[in-house]
């Protein structure tokens, strides 16, 4: 399978980047290290005019860490940076598991963390060759009016299978986006739309150019957990993170942040459980009620590897492991 023709881009700044985006953003696609945009490629799933190349603009593979603003992190950083970086360990270990959990060894040193923020949604029936997807009606991912996974519904429900997200949110991380006009800083939440066609609420001028994750509150724990096929590679099929500050012995939650990944177009906050947890104790019963209700939350559906109710079983056992059940 080869690449369709297109122009190579390589802008030396963000200047430079953002200005070719507000003339050519609509007929452009971002490449950080190629392993997912260029494989869809092939598929003819993507088609651009150009790709655009961050890999020479110094200012997006920065990590600053700081004691007033937390740590910062430039979208272009390798994922392996992530998950060997010994402070990132130290003070935010969720970021070293989720990245740890992407691929393999040899995609973790082509990914990037700006890449695999903005991957997209994933389904069988669209992640196929040009060849394949022929065979079939042209599903509402690809501009047609078909949901091939279920044979009708008017909305797209593949799913986003991105590792670092979840992490990420869990962690209250806001992302930067900047064009030729303006900067904004937005809840990194708010980047996925739910709508698995269109996942990302982000502009074709824009270029997402950092995380920010806020100091945590001392006592806090994260982790992150991976439900997947073949361990070396695959993308997940459900996931967990999950972000606690519980006092000592007493096992007392005070904040509690759980977000379920792989089985829902974007990912997804479980806010009852936020709310279920807080100022209680981690008891059996209430580490079952809110298992529960992540259970409840999560709607995989049959377009992908795995059956949906062993995906929410892993989701409900996932948040029991990490609330210490």
């Amino acid at each position: 399978m080869q690449l369709p023709q297109f122009e190579y881009v390589e802008p030396k700044s963000l200047a430079d980047a953002a200005r070719f985006l507000q003339d050519k953003g609509r007929q452009s696609m971002l490449i950080g290290g190629g392993t997912d945009i260029l494989p869809s490629m092939k598929q003819r799933i993507y088609r651009p005019t150009y790709i655009m190349s961050l890999a020479a603009v110094p200012d997006l593979k920065q990590i600053q860490l700081d004691d007033t603003f937390g740590l910062r992190l430039g979208a272009s950083l390798k994922l392996c940076e992530l998950e060997n970086n010994p402070e990132i360990k130290k003070r935010y270990p969720i970021v070293a598991q989720a990245a740890r959990a992407v691929g393999s060894p040899q995609l973790r040193e082509m990914g990037t963390l700006g890449g695999n923020l903005c991957l997209d949604t994933r389904c069988y029936y669209y992640n196929q060759s040009d060849t394949w997807r022929k065979c079939r009606s042209a599903c509402i991912k690809m501009g047609g009016d078909v949901f091939n996974a279920i044979g009708s519904g008017k909305k797209c429900f593949a799913v986003f299978s991105g590792d670092m997200a979840p992490a990420l949110i869990a962690a209250d991380a806001r992302i930067v986006l900047l064009s030729a006009q303006a900067e904004r800083t937005i809840p990194l939440n708010e980047l996925y739309t739910g709508d698995g066609a269109k996942p990302l609420a982000i502009e074709p001028d824009e270029i997402l150019i950092r995380v920010e994750i806020p100091n945590q509150e001392k006592g806090t724990i994260g982790l992150y957990s991976k439900y997947r096929i073949r361990k070396s590679i695959d993308y997940p099929l459900a996931g967990v993170a999950a972000m606690l500050m519980v006092d000592g012995n007493d096992r007392i939650c005070r904040n509690a942040r759980v977000v379920i990944g792989a089985v829902n177009p974007r990912p997804v906050i479980v806010e009852a459980i936020s709310e279920l947890l807080k100022n209680k104790k981690l008891d059996d019963s209430l580490i079952e009620e809110a298992s529960d209700l992540a259970y409840k939350a999560a709607k995989p559906i049959a377009n992908t590897a795995g059956t949906p109710p062993h995906r929410k079983v892993m989701i409900k056992t996932f948040v029991k492991r990490a609330l210490g059940g």
